[in-house]
């Protein structure tokens, strides 16, 4: 299944005031929290990792393989806690965690782990019945 990664989701791996300390400290005035432009980054960083083996296709703009929901979490911890110039919440494990992240990927990237492929849009629609009849007419499925 491929996913759109959420603040939501980030949440299962920062406590709450971690993720709120981390999308107001080091803004300016007005400056709108970091954590969208993160997410849509580690987004197409994975995108990229995915699209480098040809025989994997891409699911919908914005989506990721859901079995790499958790490396790309580990990614945006990883890059909101370096936007900060203190070290505390960049610990050991965490560190660990994104190393493996990047690990995770390129073994995606090299078919060294295989992710589910998205459905083709032809499977899809061959999938889904087809409405017969005319505007106005009883429908009839046909499978």
């Amino acid at each position: 299944m491929w996913i759109v990664l959420t603040e939501t989701d980030v949440l299962t791996r920062l406590a709450a005031p971690e993720l709120a300390a981390l999308k107001t400290a080091a803004t300016a005035p007005g400056q709108p929290s970091p954590l969208p432009d993160i997410i849509s980054y580690i987004t197409r960083e994975v995108r990229a990792y995915v699209a480098a083996y040809p025989g994997n296709k891409l699911g919908p703009e914005l989506t990721i393989p859901d079995e790499l929901q958790i490396a790309a979490l580990n990614r945006i911890r990883y890059e909101l806690a370096t936007r900060l110039p203190v070290a505390s919440l960049l610990t050991d494990p965490r560190k660990e965690s994104n190393t493996a992240a990047i690990a995770q990927l390129r073994d995606v990237a090299a078919c060294k782990f295989r992710i589910v492929q998205p459905p083709d849009a032809n499977e899809a629609d061959q999938a889904l019945p087809k409405l017969e009849g005319h505007f106005g007419s009883e429908p009839k499925l046909k499978f």
